[in-house]
Formats: C-alpha cells, structure tokens, sequence
C-alpha cells in the first residue's frame, strides 16, 4: 500500500471547509465586486472616449505589474 501524503491530505480538508463555507466566500467575493463597481462609479457616466481611456490605462497597468512580477520571479533563478 502506497504511504498517505499528508499534504495532499491536508489540501482535501481545506477543500472540505471550504465548500462548507460556501456561502461566506460568495458573499465576501459579492462584497468585492460591489465596492469595485461602486469605484468606477464615474466611468460609466462619462464619455465613450474617456471610458476607453481609462480602461485602457488600467489595463496597461495590470499588465506592466503582472509583467513585472513575473521578470523578478524569474530573474532571481
């Protein structure tokens, strides 16, 4: 009979407990996506032209930090 991994014991448990806590984790995500949708309040009020500005700023910025990150990740091997 094969050993028992603990870690792959331990990740089953956290899988367990989450799923009981279901209704928390969704309704904590529910809290998120309202504050961000409140946050871009503004934007949907403005103009075609400065809601593709500003969208578009945001994501050259997720990019250049997802980006950034993953270069120091890797730089340091």
């Amino acid at each position: 009979m094969p050993p028992i991994s603990f870690k792959k014991l331990i990740i089953a448990i956290l899988i367990v407990i989450a799923l009981s806590r279901i209704d928390r984790i969704v309704a904590f995500a529910s809290e998120i996506y309202q504050f961000f949708y409140d946050s871009f309040e503004g934007l949907r009020t403005s103009p075609a032209r400065g809601r593709l500005a500003v969208a578009t700023l945001i994501l050259a910025l997720l990019y250049i930090s997802i980006y950034r990150l993953l270069y120091e990740k890797i730089r340091k091997r």
